[in-house]
């Protein structure tokens, strides 16, 4: 089934479409993100301007466009903030369902905060701590324990929202926000959002770690605060010249940082774990339960393996007796999957999946050890490599364990055990 979900946001309208599969995972197909911007300068009960309007109507005439050229199963579409604070939201909102032929929804900060959760929640391995989304015009924040979403605080305070204030005037608003909360430690937190993902992909790309992904990567408070003191102090260009940073992004990514700095430094994080889905994917979701196994027959029914080859799974974490035996049948099943594509190299086609690919379901660390264990089985393993990992193994004991996929792959030919 193909799906598509449009987000109209305080800062952007984007629309993704995505394939989704019989289990409930989905992949990413196609996306369009035009900054319509159409908060900007919004109070509550303020207009949106005629100009902003015709912005979005443009926005939505290029949407309809790419959805006439895809058959698309359903359509949903929300509206966020910009819509809640403004007098004439809903009228807005009926005009864009016009164009497109489909319903506007303006969702409560309740529900956007649910829906982030649930993105985060469906998509890493994560089941307690803090979620934030941070947007444009506001910032939600869910209490999640055991899987279950206790309660959302939905603030109004977003990047673009605090875009033209000092530094020390957006901490005060945020930290007077955040006061209002019953939150006040977290072990876990855990950060989705535009902002978010470009400041975990300038790190990343600064850190120089080996997997493209920033889904599961840990971004330390450390590092946060350095970007929180440095940005605000840059001009648009030079942070535009940063790596990671988009020129559209570059004009909130100051005062984005400087909102996450004092969101960890409230809840005496020492790292948030950023998410590559969120809001748009707990649309998607909403109803589903997804778990890193959902993820893995993913990979399998992306590549046209219906049904995914599970016995493998089965055979090898019977066999490995380790904390680490989840990730060695992960890295056998995915091998298998790539020999059954027909990679002449089904260990290095895994390393390079997980190298260049997402993995949902998983952290950056975990998917670093199952690309890892796929690259044993080739025998190419670097102390460096395994160094990076955040987890008390050797290069050793990987290797054994990639010599165990290997001798599990090999006897299977064309997906059929011997």
């Amino acid at each position: 089934m193909i799906s598509a979900v449009i987000d109209c946001g305080y800062n952007s309208f984007r629309m993704v479409i995505y394939q989704v599969f019989r289990n409930g995972t989905f992949r990413m197909i196609g996306s369009s993100k035009l900054y319509v911007r159409i908060g900007e300068g919004l109070k509550e009960g303020d207009i949106i301007s005629e100009e902003k309007v015709a912005k979005a109507e443009r926005a939505f005439m290029i949407f309809k466009r790419i959805l006439n050229g895809v058959n698309v199963n359903e359509v949903k579409i929300v509206a966020t903030s910009a819509f809640r604070y403004a007098s004439n939201g809903n009228e807005v909102r009926h005009r864009l369902s016009k164009i497109i032929e489909n319903e506007v929804r303006v969702i409560s900060g309740e529900e956007e905060g649910r829906y982030a959760a649930l993105g985060i929640l469906n998509t890493l391995p994560i089941s307690d701590g803090v979620f934030f989304e941070l947007g444009g015009g506001s910032l939600e924040i869910a209490e999640v324990s055991s899987g279950n979403i206790i309660r959302v605080h939905q603030l109004p305070i977003g990047a673009l929202k605090l875009v033209n204030l000092p530094e020390r005037e957006i901490r005060k608003k945020v930290s007077d926000e955040l006061s209002t909360t019953s939150i006040k430690k977290a072990n876990v937190i855990v950060g989705s959002g535009g902002n978010v993902r470009a400041l975990a992909k300038l790190d990343l790309k600064l850190s120089s770690f080996p997997i493209k992904s920033i889904h599961g990567y840990s971004l330390s408070s450390k590092q946060i605060s350095k970007y929180a003191s440095l940005l605000p102090s840059l001009d648009i260009d030079s942070r535009q010249s940063l790596p990671g940073i988009s020129k559209e992004r570059a004009l909130t990514i100051h005062s984005a940082s400087v909102i996450i700095d004092e969101l960890v430094k409230y809840f005496t994080g020492s790292y948030i774990v950023v998410s590559l889905f969120g809001m748009r994917e707990g649309v998607l979701t909403e109803g589903k339960s997804l778990d890193k196994m959902s993820w893995l027959e993913e990979i399998s029914y992306s590549n046209a393996i219906d049904p995914p080859p599970i016995e493998i799974f089965k055979e090898v974490i019977s066999e490995v007796d380790s904390k680490y035996s989840f990730y060695v049948a992960s890295s056998a099943l995915l091998s298998l999957i790539f020999k059954m594509v027909g990679y002449f190299n089904p260990f290095r086609a895994c390393y390079r999946f997980i190298k260049e690919s997402v993995l949902p379901g998983f952290t950056l660390n975990e998917a670093l050890l199952v690309g890892l264990i796929c690259e044993a089985a080739d025998g190419k393993v670097k102390k460096k490599q395994v160094k990076l990992l955040k987890e008390d193994i050797t290069k050793k004991e990987i290797l054994s364990f990639g010599n165990i996929v290997k001798n599990s792959i090999d006897k299977y030919v064309a997906g059929v055990r011997l």
